[in-house]
C-alpha cells in the first residue's frame, strides 16, 4: 500500500469523507499498478475510474459549497481544476510513454500528496464551516 486513509483526513462530513476514502483507495491502486508493473490494462482501468469519479466528487463538493455560501469556494474550485488538469496530463504521459518510476513518483507528488494536503487544509475548513453552521449530513 502506497497511500492509505487515516483519521487525520476525516473532515467530519460522512458523505465527503466516504468520497475521499474512495479517491485515496483508487489513487493507491493506480500507484500500486504502476510501481508493481501490473500492466497497462489495470492502469487504464484505474485512470478511467479516477477521471470520472474526480469530476463527480468535485462537482458535488462545489455545488454544496455554493449552496451554503462557503467563503473559500473560489480557492477550492481553482485547486479542483488544477487536480483534474494534472490527472489528464498523467493520462497523456501514460498513453505516450507508458509506465515508469518517474510517472509513479510524479503521481505520488502531484496527485496523492496534493489530495492529502487539500483534504487536511481546505476540506477540513469546509467540514468545520459546515458543522459550525448546522450543515453536517
Amino acid at each position: 500500500m502506497y497511500l492509505d486513509w487515516d483519521w487525520t483526513l476525516n473532515i467530519g462530513i460522512d458523505s465527503i469523507d466516504n468520497q475521499h476514502k474512495e479517491l485515496i483507495d483508487r489513487l493507491d491502486q493506480l500507484l500500486t499498478s504502476i510501481k508493481e508493473d501490473k500492466g497497462n490494462e489495470e492502469v487504464t482501468k484505474t485512470l478511467d475510474f479516477l477521471e470520472e469519479y474526480v469530476v463527480k466528487h468535485f462537482n458535488e463538493e462545489e455545488e454544496l459549497q455554493l449552496k451554503i455560501n462557503y467563503p473559500l469556494y473560489n480557492i477550492q474550485h481553482k485547486q479542483h481544476e488544477e487536480f483534474k488538469n494534472d490527472l489528464k496530463e498523467f493520462r497523456r504521459v501514460f498513453e505516450t510513454q507508458g509506465t515508469s518510476a518517474l510517472l509513479a513518483s510524479n503521481i505520488q507528488e502531484r496527485l496523492a500528496d496534493w489530495l492529502k494536503n487539500h483534504i487536511t487544509n481546505l476540506d477540513k475548513d469546509l467540514g468545520d464551516f459546515m458543522i459550525e453552521n448546522g450543515y453536517n449530513n
